[in-house]
Protein backbone atom coordinates (compact mmCIF):
# COMPACT_ATOMS: atom_id res chain seq x y z
CA UNK A 1 0.00 0.00 0.00
CA UNK A 2 2.83 2.37 0.82
CA UNK A 3 4.35 1.89 -2.56
CA UNK A 4 1.17 2.68 -4.39
CA UNK A 5 0.67 5.90 -2.45
CA UNK A 6 4.18 7.02 -3.21
CA UNK A 7 3.73 6.36 -6.88
CA UNK A 8 0.47 8.30 -6.97
CA UNK A 9 2.10 11.29 -5.32
CA UNK A 10 4.95 11.32 -7.80
CA UNK A 11 2.49 11.69 -10.69
CA UNK A 12 0.30 14.33 -9.08
CA UNK A 13 3.16 16.66 -8.07
CA UNK A 14 5.16 17.76 -11.11
CA UNK A 15 8.24 19.87 -10.53
CA UNK A 16 8.28 23.75 -10.98
CA UNK A 17 10.38 23.34 -14.12
CA UNK A 18 7.73 21.23 -15.82
CA UNK A 19 5.03 23.88 -15.13
CA UNK A 20 6.99 26.57 -17.01
CA UNK A 21 7.42 24.25 -19.92
CA UNK A 22 3.64 23.84 -20.23
CA UNK A 23 2.86 27.62 -20.16
CA UNK A 24 4.81 28.46 -23.36
CA UNK A 25 2.84 26.17 -25.71
CA UNK A 26 -0.41 27.52 -24.25
CA UNK A 27 0.54 31.18 -25.06
CA UNK A 28 1.52 30.18 -28.58
CA UNK A 29 -1.83 28.49 -29.03
CA UNK A 30 -3.73 31.58 -27.87
CA UNK A 31 -1.85 33.86 -30.28
CA UNK A 32 -2.37 31.44 -33.13
CA UNK A 33 -6.08 31.32 -32.37
CA UNK A 34 -6.36 35.13 -32.38
CA UNK A 35 -4.56 35.32 -35.72
CA UNK A 36 -6.82 32.68 -37.14
CA UNK A 37 -9.93 34.65 -36.06
CA UNK A 38 -8.51 37.82 -37.64
CA UNK A 39 -7.69 35.94 -40.84
CA UNK A 40 -11.18 34.48 -41.01
CA UNK A 41 -12.66 37.97 -40.41
CA UNK A 42 -10.54 39.49 -43.21
CA UNK A 43 -11.42 36.67 -45.58
CA UNK A 44 -15.11 37.02 -44.78
CA UNK A 45 -15.02 40.79 -45.43
CA UNK A 46 -13.17 40.24 -48.68
CA UNK A 47 -15.65 37.60 -49.79
CA UNK A 48 -18.51 39.93 -48.85
CA UNK A 49 -17.02 42.75 -50.93
CA UNK A 50 -16.41 40.55 -53.91
CA UNK A 51 -19.61 38.51 -53.97
CA UNK A 52 -22.44 40.34 -52.26
CA UNK A 53 -21.85 44.09 -52.72
CA UNK A 54 -23.88 46.08 -55.24
CA UNK A 55 -22.48 49.25 -56.78
CA UNK A 56 -23.22 52.90 -57.43
CA UNK A 57 -21.53 55.78 -59.24
CA UNK A 58 -19.82 58.69 -57.44
CA UNK A 59 -20.86 62.16 -58.64
CA UNK A 60 -18.79 65.31 -58.21
CA UNK A 61 -20.76 68.36 -57.13
CA UNK A 62 -20.76 71.54 -55.05
CA UNK A 63 -22.79 72.72 -52.09
CA UNK A 64 -23.20 76.15 -50.57
CA UNK A 65 -24.32 79.62 -51.54
CA UNK A 66 -23.11 80.82 -54.89
CA UNK A 67 -24.07 83.47 -57.41
CA UNK A 68 -23.78 83.72 -61.19
CA UNK A 69 -22.65 86.83 -63.01
CA UNK A 70 -19.92 88.34 -65.19
CA UNK A 71 -16.28 88.72 -64.23
CA UNK A 72 -14.17 91.69 -65.34
CA UNK A 73 -10.41 91.09 -65.13
CA UNK A 74 -7.86 93.69 -64.05
CA UNK A 75 -4.09 93.10 -63.94
CA UNK A 76 -0.94 94.75 -62.65
CA UNK A 77 0.17 95.81 -66.12
CA UNK A 78 1.84 98.70 -67.86
CA UNK A 79 1.38 99.57 -71.54
CA UNK A 80 4.14 101.04 -73.70
CA UNK A 81 3.06 103.21 -76.64
CA UNK A 82 4.82 104.76 -79.64
CA UNK A 83 3.94 106.69 -82.76
CA UNK A 84 1.29 105.02 -84.85
CA UNK A 85 3.42 104.97 -88.04
CA UNK A 86 6.24 102.85 -86.62
CA UNK A 87 7.63 99.42 -87.46
CA UNK A 88 8.11 96.91 -84.63
CA UNK A 89 10.58 94.01 -84.49
CA UNK A 90 9.23 91.60 -81.86
CA UNK A 91 12.06 89.85 -80.03
CA UNK A 92 10.31 88.24 -77.04
CA UNK A 93 7.63 85.62 -77.67
CA UNK A 94 4.00 86.43 -76.94
CA UNK A 95 3.08 85.55 -73.35
CA UNK A 96 6.64 84.61 -72.42
CA UNK A 97 8.40 85.30 -69.15
CA UNK A 98 11.11 87.95 -69.44
CA UNK A 99 13.72 88.82 -66.86
CA UNK A 100 14.93 92.28 -66.04
CA UNK A 101 17.17 93.57 -68.85
CA UNK A 102 15.84 91.16 -71.51
CA UNK A 103 15.05 92.73 -74.89
CA UNK A 104 11.32 92.85 -75.59
CA UNK A 105 11.25 94.50 -79.00
CA UNK A 106 12.84 97.11 -81.26
CA UNK A 107 10.79 99.98 -82.61
CA UNK A 108 11.71 101.90 -85.77
CA UNK A 109 10.33 105.43 -86.03
CA UNK A 110 8.75 107.09 -89.08
CA UNK A 111 12.14 107.99 -90.64
CA UNK A 112 12.95 104.30 -90.98
CA UNK A 113 12.15 102.50 -94.22
CA UNK A 114 13.21 99.39 -96.04
CA UNK A 115 15.27 101.41 -98.51
CA UNK A 116 17.77 102.31 -95.80
CA UNK A 117 18.08 98.68 -94.75
CA UNK A 118 18.65 97.65 -98.37
CA UNK A 119 21.33 100.31 -98.67
CA UNK A 120 23.09 98.93 -95.59
CA UNK A 121 22.91 95.45 -97.05
CA UNK A 122 24.48 96.70 -100.31
CA UNK A 123 27.39 98.23 -98.40
CA UNK A 124 27.96 94.96 -96.58
CA UNK A 125 27.90 93.03 -99.84
CA UNK A 126 30.59 95.37 -101.20
CA UNK A 127 32.72 94.68 -98.13
CA UNK A 128 32.19 90.95 -98.57
CA UNK A 129 33.12 91.13 -102.26
CA UNK A 130 36.29 93.04 -101.44
CA UNK A 131 37.19 90.47 -98.78
CA UNK A 132 36.81 87.62 -101.24
CA UNK A 133 38.47 89.33 -104.19
CA UNK A 134 41.36 91.10 -102.49
CA UNK A 135 41.93 90.07 -98.87
CA UNK A 136 41.10 86.36 -98.90
CA UNK A 137 42.76 85.63 -102.25
CA UNK A 138 46.30 85.40 -100.88
CA UNK A 139 46.16 84.64 -97.18
CA UNK A 140 46.88 81.72 -94.88
CA UNK A 141 44.99 82.37 -91.63
CA UNK A 142 43.56 79.52 -89.54
CA UNK A 143 41.69 81.90 -87.19
CA UNK A 144 39.96 83.60 -90.11
CA UNK A 145 39.10 80.22 -91.62
CA UNK A 146 37.35 79.30 -88.36
CA UNK A 147 35.36 82.54 -88.37
CA UNK A 148 34.29 81.97 -91.99
CA UNK A 149 33.14 78.41 -91.30
CA UNK A 150 31.03 79.57 -88.34
CA UNK A 151 29.41 82.31 -90.45
CA UNK A 152 28.71 79.89 -93.31
CA UNK A 153 27.12 77.40 -90.88
CA UNK A 154 24.88 80.02 -89.28
CA UNK A 155 23.89 81.42 -92.67
CA UNK A 156 22.91 77.93 -93.82
CA UNK A 157 20.78 77.43 -90.69
CA UNK A 158 19.02 80.73 -91.34
CA UNK A 159 18.27 79.73 -94.94
CA UNK A 160 16.94 76.35 -93.79
CA UNK A 161 14.63 77.95 -91.23
CA UNK A 162 13.39 80.58 -93.69
CA UNK A 163 12.43 77.71 -96.02
CA UNK A 164 10.37 76.20 -93.19
CA UNK A 165 12.57 73.15 -92.69
CA UNK A 166 14.51 74.09 -89.54
CA UNK A 167 13.62 73.95 -85.85
CA UNK A 168 14.42 76.73 -83.38
CA UNK A 169 14.32 80.50 -83.13
CA UNK A 170 15.01 82.49 -86.30
CA UNK A 171 15.61 85.70 -84.33
CA UNK A 172 18.23 83.94 -82.18
CA UNK A 173 20.01 82.64 -85.26
CA UNK A 174 20.00 86.09 -86.82
CA UNK A 175 21.53 87.56 -83.67
CA UNK A 176 24.23 84.86 -83.66
CA UNK A 177 24.99 85.49 -87.33
CA UNK A 178 25.21 89.26 -86.79
CA UNK A 179 27.52 88.73 -83.82
CA UNK A 180 29.77 86.34 -85.77
CA UNK A 181 30.06 88.78 -88.67
CA UNK A 182 30.95 91.57 -86.24
CA UNK A 183 33.70 89.41 -84.73
CA UNK A 184 35.12 88.67 -88.17
CA UNK A 185 34.98 92.33 -89.18
CA UNK A 186 36.86 93.41 -86.07
CA UNK A 187 39.44 90.73 -86.69
CA UNK A 188 39.99 91.92 -90.26
CA UNK A 189 40.28 95.53 -89.12
CA UNK A 190 43.10 94.53 -86.79
CA UNK A 191 44.71 92.18 -89.33
CA UNK A 192 44.67 94.65 -92.24
CA UNK A 193 44.69 98.14 -90.66
CA UNK A 194 46.39 99.86 -93.61
CA UNK A 195 43.96 98.86 -96.37
CA UNK A 196 42.44 102.25 -97.31
CA UNK A 197 39.71 100.84 -99.55
CA UNK A 198 38.55 98.47 -96.84
CA UNK A 199 38.64 101.24 -94.22
CA UNK A 200 36.53 103.48 -96.44
CA UNK A 201 33.94 100.72 -96.90
CA UNK A 202 33.83 100.19 -93.13
CA UNK A 203 33.24 103.93 -92.60
CA UNK A 204 30.33 104.01 -95.07
CA UNK A 205 28.78 100.97 -93.38
CA UNK A 206 29.20 102.50 -89.92
CA UNK A 207 27.60 105.79 -90.97
CA UNK A 208 24.61 103.93 -92.37
CA UNK A 209 24.28 101.92 -89.15
CA UNK A 210 24.26 105.09 -87.07
CA UNK A 211 21.61 106.56 -89.36
CA UNK A 212 19.37 103.52 -88.87
CA UNK A 213 20.05 103.40 -85.11
CA UNK A 214 18.90 107.01 -84.78
CA UNK A 215 15.45 105.77 -85.81
CA UNK A 216 15.58 102.69 -83.57
CA UNK A 217 14.48 102.33 -79.94
CA UNK A 218 15.20 99.09 -78.12
CA UNK A 219 12.83 98.26 -75.25
CA UNK A 220 13.99 96.02 -72.40
CA UNK A 221 12.18 94.63 -69.36
CA UNK A 222 12.55 96.70 -66.20
CA UNK A 223 11.49 93.76 -63.99
CA UNK A 224 10.69 90.06 -64.12
CA UNK A 225 7.25 89.79 -65.73
CA UNK A 226 5.13 88.42 -68.57
CA UNK A 227 5.03 90.27 -71.87
CA UNK A 228 2.15 90.49 -74.32
CA UNK A 229 1.79 92.29 -77.64
CA UNK A 230 -2.02 92.15 -77.56
CA UNK A 231 -3.95 95.06 -76.04
CA UNK A 232 -7.67 95.83 -75.85
CA UNK A 233 -7.72 99.54 -74.92
CA UNK A 234 -8.90 99.03 -71.32
CA UNK A 235 -5.42 98.81 -69.76
CA UNK A 236 -5.34 102.41 -68.50
CA UNK A 237 -8.88 102.15 -67.12
CA UNK A 238 -8.48 98.72 -65.54
CA UNK A 239 -5.31 97.87 -63.63
CA UNK A 240 -4.03 97.28 -60.12
CA UNK A 241 -4.16 101.02 -59.31
CA UNK A 242 -7.65 101.78 -60.64
CA UNK A 243 -9.86 98.70 -60.17
CA UNK A 244 -10.98 99.83 -56.69
CA UNK A 245 -12.63 102.94 -58.15
CA UNK A 246 -14.64 101.17 -60.85
CA UNK A 247 -18.42 101.59 -60.50
CA UNK A 248 -21.10 99.06 -61.51
CA UNK A 249 -22.00 101.24 -64.50
CA UNK A 250 -18.37 101.41 -65.65
CA UNK A 251 -18.11 97.64 -65.28
CA UNK A 252 -21.14 97.32 -67.56
CA UNK A 253 -19.41 99.51 -70.16
CA UNK A 254 -16.38 97.22 -70.12
CA UNK A 255 -18.62 94.18 -70.53
CA UNK A 256 -20.32 95.88 -73.51
CA UNK A 257 -16.91 96.72 -75.02
CA UNK A 258 -17.28 100.51 -74.79
CA UNK A 259 -13.71 101.84 -74.75
CA UNK A 260 -12.77 104.81 -72.55
CA UNK A 261 -11.99 108.09 -74.29
CA UNK A 262 -8.29 108.54 -75.04
CA UNK A 263 -6.35 111.63 -74.02
CA UNK A 264 -5.08 114.14 -76.60
CA UNK A 265 -1.50 113.02 -75.99
CA UNK A 266 -2.21 109.34 -76.62
CA UNK A 267 -4.44 109.75 -79.69
CA UNK A 268 -1.50 109.83 -82.08
CA UNK A 269 0.12 106.75 -80.49
CA UNK A 270 -0.53 103.05 -80.61
CA UNK A 271 0.14 100.40 -77.96
CA UNK A 272 3.22 98.29 -78.66
CA UNK A 273 3.34 95.88 -75.72
CA UNK A 274 2.39 95.51 -72.09
CA UNK A 275 4.31 94.02 -69.17
CA UNK A 276 2.25 92.13 -66.60
CA UNK A 277 2.99 91.12 -63.01
CA UNK A 278 2.67 87.35 -62.85
CA UNK A 279 1.66 86.60 -59.26
CA UNK A 280 -1.50 88.62 -58.63
CA UNK A 281 -4.52 89.87 -60.48
CA UNK A 282 -7.93 91.37 -59.68
CA UNK A 283 -11.52 90.38 -60.35
CA UNK A 284 -14.60 92.60 -60.50
CA UNK A 285 -17.71 90.46 -60.23
CA UNK A 286 -20.99 91.98 -61.38
CA UNK A 287 -24.24 90.22 -60.55
CA UNK A 288 -27.86 91.03 -59.80
CA UNK A 289 -28.81 90.06 -56.26
CA UNK A 290 -30.49 92.22 -53.63
CA UNK A 291 -30.08 89.74 -50.77
CA UNK A 292 -26.37 88.88 -50.89
CA UNK A 293 -24.33 90.87 -48.38
CA UNK A 294 -20.63 90.11 -49.04
CA UNK A 295 -18.11 90.48 -46.22
CA UNK A 296 -15.00 92.61 -46.80
CA UNK A 297 -11.89 90.51 -46.13
CA UNK A 298 -13.76 87.26 -46.75
CA UNK A 299 -12.47 84.66 -49.21
CA UNK A 300 -14.78 83.50 -51.98
CA UNK A 301 -14.24 80.85 -54.60
CA UNK A 302 -14.62 81.70 -58.28
CA UNK A 303 -15.44 79.12 -60.94
CA UNK A 304 -14.68 80.69 -64.33
CA UNK A 305 -16.76 79.66 -67.32
CA UNK A 306 -14.75 77.94 -70.04
CA UNK A 307 -11.95 76.91 -67.67
CA UNK A 308 -12.48 73.28 -66.65
CA UNK A 309 -11.54 72.66 -63.01
CA UNK A 310 -10.07 76.17 -62.75
CA UNK A 311 -11.25 77.50 -59.39
CA UNK A 312 -9.54 80.53 -57.86
CA UNK A 313 -9.96 82.17 -54.49
CA UNK A 314 -10.43 85.93 -54.23
CA UNK A 315 -10.36 88.24 -51.22
CA UNK A 316 -13.13 90.87 -51.12
CA UNK A 317 -11.58 94.35 -51.02
CA UNK A 318 -14.81 96.34 -51.37
CA UNK A 319 -18.21 96.26 -53.04
CA UNK A 320 -20.84 98.66 -54.40
CA UNK A 321 -24.57 98.24 -54.89
CA UNK A 322 -26.74 100.31 -57.24
CA UNK A 323 -30.30 99.03 -57.38
CA UNK A 324 -30.15 95.33 -58.11
CA UNK A 325 -26.55 95.55 -59.44
CA UNK A 326 -23.86 94.34 -57.04
CA UNK A 327 -20.17 94.84 -57.91
CA UNK A 328 -17.62 92.86 -55.91
CA UNK A 329 -13.99 94.01 -56.09
CA UNK A 330 -11.64 91.15 -55.29
CA UNK A 331 -7.91 90.59 -55.17
CA UNK A 332 -6.58 87.21 -56.35
CA UNK A 333 -3.22 86.73 -54.61
CA UNK A 334 -0.61 84.07 -55.36
CA UNK A 335 -2.47 82.92 -58.44
CA UNK A 336 -0.74 82.92 -61.84
CA UNK A 337 -2.04 85.52 -64.25
CA UNK A 338 -1.14 83.38 -67.28
CA UNK A 339 -4.65 81.89 -67.86
CA UNK A 340 -6.11 85.42 -67.67
CA UNK A 341 -3.34 87.17 -69.62
CA UNK A 342 -5.52 88.02 -72.64
CA UNK A 343 -9.01 87.78 -71.11
CA UNK A 344 -11.01 90.84 -70.06
CA UNK A 345 -14.46 89.40 -69.28
CA UNK A 346 -16.04 85.98 -68.77
CA UNK A 347 -19.02 84.41 -67.05
CA UNK A 348 -18.37 83.14 -63.55
CA UNK A 349 -19.89 81.64 -60.42
CA UNK A 350 -18.76 83.15 -57.13
CA UNK A 351 -19.59 82.07 -53.59
CA UNK A 352 -18.65 80.10 -50.51
CA UNK A 353 -19.47 76.79 -52.15
CA UNK A 354 -17.64 73.60 -51.26
CA UNK A 355 -16.52 71.04 -53.83
CA UNK A 356 -17.04 67.39 -53.02
CA UNK A 357 -18.58 64.10 -54.13
CA UNK A 358 -22.09 62.77 -53.64
CA UNK A 359 -22.25 59.09 -52.66
CA UNK A 360 -25.08 56.95 -51.28
CA UNK A 361 -25.01 56.62 -47.49
CA UNK A 362 -24.84 52.85 -48.04
CA UNK A 363 -21.41 53.37 -49.65
CA UNK A 364 -19.90 54.50 -46.32
CA UNK A 365 -17.81 51.72 -44.81
CA UNK A 366 -15.79 51.74 -41.60
CA UNK A 367 -12.38 50.07 -41.67
CA UNK A 368 -10.06 50.22 -38.64
CA UNK A 369 -12.22 53.00 -37.12
CA UNK A 370 -11.86 55.06 -40.30
CA UNK A 371 -14.88 55.96 -42.40
CA UNK A 372 -14.52 55.72 -46.15
CA UNK A 373 -15.80 54.22 -49.39
CA UNK A 374 -14.53 51.35 -51.52
CA UNK A 375 -13.74 52.28 -55.12
CA UNK A 376 -13.91 49.44 -57.62
CA UNK A 377 -11.89 49.56 -60.83
CA UNK A 378 -12.23 46.26 -62.59
CA UNK A 379 -11.09 43.59 -60.14
CA UNK A 380 -9.18 46.15 -58.05
CA UNK A 381 -10.91 47.43 -54.90
CA UNK A 382 -9.44 50.37 -52.98
CA UNK A 383 -10.59 51.70 -49.62
CA UNK A 384 -10.55 55.53 -49.65
CA UNK A 385 -10.82 57.42 -46.37
CA UNK A 386 -13.27 60.35 -46.56
CA UNK A 387 -14.52 63.29 -44.53
CA UNK A 388 -18.31 63.57 -44.46
CA UNK A 389 -19.20 67.21 -45.07
CA UNK A 390 -22.98 66.85 -44.86
CA UNK A 391 -25.98 64.64 -45.49
CA UNK A 392 -28.08 66.45 -48.14
CA UNK A 393 -30.94 63.95 -47.72
CA UNK A 394 -31.79 60.67 -46.04
CA UNK A 395 -30.03 58.58 -48.69
CA UNK A 396 -27.01 60.69 -49.73
CA UNK A 397 -23.72 61.74 -48.15
CA UNK A 398 -21.59 64.64 -49.39
CA UNK A 399 -17.93 63.69 -48.84
CA UNK A 400 -14.39 64.69 -49.69
CA UNK A 401 -11.38 62.31 -49.86
CA UNK A 402 -9.04 62.76 -46.90
CA UNK A 403 -5.91 62.49 -49.05
CA UNK A 404 -5.20 64.24 -52.36
CA UNK A 405 -4.85 62.14 -55.49
CA UNK A 406 -7.26 59.45 -54.32
CA UNK A 407 -9.11 57.28 -56.87
CA UNK A 408 -12.46 58.60 -55.63
CA UNK A 409 -13.64 60.99 -58.32
CA UNK A 410 -16.57 61.76 -60.57
CA UNK A 411 -17.88 58.73 -62.46
CA UNK A 412 -16.02 56.09 -60.42
CA UNK A 413 -17.81 52.90 -59.36
CA UNK A 414 -18.21 52.46 -55.60
CA UNK A 415 -19.49 49.52 -53.55
CA UNK A 416 -22.68 49.58 -51.48
CA UNK A 417 -23.06 47.69 -48.19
Amino acid sequence: MAKRKQKKNSKSRPTRKNRKGMRLPLAVLLIAAALAVAAVSAVSVRRFLLRNASTAVARESTLGNYYSGTLVVARNERVTEAESNTTVDFVAAEGSHVSRGDTICRVYSSGYNQTEINRLQNYREEIQAYHVGQVFSSYVDAALDSENREIDSLAQQVRTMVNGKGVGSLSNLERQLTSAMAVRKNYLKQKYPDDQTLNELYKIENDQLKKIESWTTTYTATEDCRVSFYTDGFESMLNGNTYQTLTPEEAKQVIRGILPERTTVSRGNSAIFRTVNEDEWYALFLCQDRDWNPVVGENYQMQLSGFDNYVVRGVVESFSRIGSDLLLRMRVPQQSVVPMLNIRTCNATVGDFVSGIHVPIRALYTLDNTIGVVVQDGSLQTFVAVTVISYPDSETAFVRPTLEGSPLMDGKTILLF
